[in-house]
């Protein structure tokens, strides 16, 4: 099973998403995820065993942190794969708060964290060309997060869907 944990936008700020990333498709090109498939990846685990799936539903039912926010005001291009991504100009403590207690509560299981930095975005197109920063439009969205899911990515003929195993509402 190939499992990560996410923060899920509700539907008023995935609307927003969608209609930002379609307005950037026209610009750069490339290929957007589907609707329901945006979020924040704030720790990818691969491929696990469904013992490990079993123990880590358990783990996100007792997760507890507190909720918060992240403003959305800046986009970047990861050159390889051709990402165009949504993210912050300022750092997001919250957001690091919360991914390192993440990898904390992980770490009882085994799973190491990435050793590059955790740079959270949002991926609003891949294969896409790096455009003109100027081209795209202003964006300022305030997302209010509260409650982290545990989702399985399963393959399909049209690419990847996801499925929550579990969840966990933020205090």
């Amino acid at each position: 099973m190939r499992l990560f944990f996410a923060l899920w936008p509700d539907d008023a700020l995935r609307h927003e998403l969608v209609a930002l990333a379609r307005q950037a498709q026209g610009i750069c090109g490339g290929r957007r995820p589907r609707d329901e498939a945006m979020h924040l990846t704030l720790a990818f685990l691969g491929e696990v065993s469904p013992v490990q799936a079993s123990q880590l539903v358990a783990m996100t039912q007792q997760f507890h942190c507190p909720a918060g926010q992240w403003t959305l005001d800046r986009y970047g291009h990861f050159k390889r794969g051709g990402i165009l991504w949504l993210g912050s100009q300022f750092p997001a403590p919250a957001l690091d708060v919360l991914q390192a207690r993440l990898w904390q509560a992980l770490a009882e299981y085994e799973f190491t964290p990435p050793s590059r930095p955790f740079l959270p975005h949002i991926t609003l197109l891949r294969k896409a060309r790096r455009p003109s920063w100027a081209s795209l439009p202003d964006v300022h969205l305030d997302w209010r997060y509260h409650q982290l899911k545990l989702i399985q990515s399963v393959a399909d003929g049209a690419g990847r869907r996801y499925v929550s195993l579990a969840h966990s509402v933020f205090d």
